[in-house]
């Protein structure tokens, strides 16, 4: 029934149009909001005006000539069910948006969710590296300090050994040891010296 009326004013509205043959069509909303529809000069060029004329919700419209006067009205017998029509559509293209930029937002979401989580493992495990070698290094340091406070304290203990007059042959030993370092070259070159002469 609603395809009927709508086919009925289609019939009227095209009537109209090429009864007044218009310049432009002005369009009004039912809050009076106006659009203006220029008339093509191709072929079918009603049928594109009519296309135009219901891409929106519309109540009447005018016939204008070249002026802008006006040469004829058309009243929208059917505004309600288009009205309905179109928000229904409208609402449903609404709709179906809100729910596809939800979902791109949700699979957005869940990928940023699991690079983010691949990132933290890779530093984690990059933290968990350096800790490792840290702990390694400072096991060395620790090592080697000891090592460096033993033989200080070994030191410590002979040298006052020798000042406090025990075990003479160290003290001798320790003074003597610069004398010996000098006499070494010479030492040398005499032993040459005799396994040259045999």
């Amino acid at each position: 029934m609603a395809n009927n009326t709508r086919d009925a004013l289609h019939t009227r509205l095209l009537s109209t149009l090429k009864r007044h043959a218009p310049h432009k069509v002005r369009v009004y909303t039912s809050d009076d909001d106006a659009r203006d529809i220029a008339v093509p000069t191709r072929r079918r060029r009603w049928a594109s005006v009519i296309e135009a004329i219901e891409a929106r919700a519309w109540t009447k419209c005018e016939m204008l000539d070249k002026s802008g006067a006006v040469l004829g009205y058309f009243d929208n017998d059917e505004q309600a069910t288009d009205v309905e029509d179109f928000a229904d559509t409208k609402l449903t293209k609404t709709r179906s948006d809100v729910e596809w930029i939800t979902s791109l937002m949700f699979r957005v979401h869940e990928k940023a969710l699991a690079s983010r989580d691949a990132e933290t493992v890779t530093i984690l495990r990059a933290q968990g590296d350096v800790v490792r070698e840290l702990t390694s290094a400072m096991r060395e340091l620790s090592g080697i300090y000891r090592e460096q406070r033993e033989a200080a304290e070994e030191t410590a203990a002979m040298k006052a050994t020798a000042e406090a007059g025990e075990g003479g042959t160290v003290k001798e030993l320790l003074d003597a040891a610069p004398l010996v370092l000098q006499a070494l070259p010479m030492l040398k070159q005499m032993l040459n010296g005799k396994s040259d002469k045999h």
